[in-house]
């Protein structure tokens, strides 16, 4: 059983006008620290109210429409309900940055991981990858999301057992993320080819990747597409994402494709 205490942190949505439905109440779950699961509640209620207000409305005529159409928040397995602040945002009207849930939304992010894992009898296979997740996995979470890839790889071997049970972490990067085009932009594939030196690390190499962009990458898009490339190869190698700064570019290339994109922006 997952350790409350433990991420991921979820949310509890309940709308108010739909209590009782089958589709009343909905789970925001992968919130990384219980403090941003608290402040995604909090905003969240905190915008209902506001989207209810009317200038010159008593209080109590509020209260009364948000226990109709308002929508209740709170956290799984804490003590944390956004209702409990309704009389102080009644009383305390709050602007866009206060009630701007949305950018507290969980979003995906990109990670890499070298991990060994062992059996009971200390035998061990090499596991691991790029992979996308709302918050840093601990090392239980990253033994039960490679788990299966360990497993595999054990009967491939011809090893037994096949159980993991221990692991061992080489590295374990947070990678940048792609650059996001503008909402509603209509979006076409493009293959970026970046060839580059690290010299510090005395090593060079050539990436290549398919981002999604309204138009031919230039400038800050394609640089971030760019730094994007040299960071996973750094990690890859194990010297680390943060390298990319001191890399030097040697090359580039851009051409349109119908591949699908490599880096999802969802």
């Amino acid at each position: 059983m997952p350790d409350p205490a433990q991420p991921p942190f979820s949310v509890v949505v309940v709308d108010m006008a739909k209590t009782g439905e089958p589709d009343d109440e909905r789970i925001i779950s992968g919130f990384e620290t219980l403090d941003a699961a608290t402040s995604y509640a909090i905003a969240r209620v905190r915008a209902s109210v506001e989207e209810l207000r009317k200038p010159g409305m008593a209080a109590a005529e509020l209260r009364q429409l948000w226990h109709i159409y308002g929508e209740d928040c709170s956290v799984l397995h804490a003590d944390v309900r956004g209702s409990d602040l309704l009389d102080e945002f009644i009383a305390t009207p709050a602007g866009p940055t206060e009630c701007n849930w949305a950018v507290l939304t969980p979003r995906l992010r990109r990670f890499r991981a070298s991990l060994l894992i062992s059996n009971e009898r200390d035998e061990s296979v090499w596991a691991g990858g790029f992979f996308r997740s709302t918050y840093r996995l601990s090392r239980d979470g990253l033994l039960a999301r490679f788990r299966d890839d360990a497993i595999a790889l054990f009967k491939a071997k011809g090893i037994a057992p096949e159980k993991p049970v221990k692991i061992m972490v080489a590295n374990y990067f947070e990678l940048p993320d792609p650059p996001y085009p503008p909402p509603g932009a209509k979006l076409r594939s493009w293959n970026v080819e970046v060839g580059f030196v690290c010299h510090d690390v005395k090593f060079g190499g050539d990436a290549s990747g398919v981002f999604a962009w309204p138009d031919e990458p230039a400038d800050w898009a394609l640089r971030t597409m760019q730094f994007l490339l040299m960071a996973d190869m750094m990690a890859m190698r194990g010297d680390g994402p943060d390298w990319a700064n001191d890399c030097e570019v040697l090359s580039a290339r851009v051409t349109e494709t119908d591949a699908y994109p490599d880096y999802p922006l969802d």
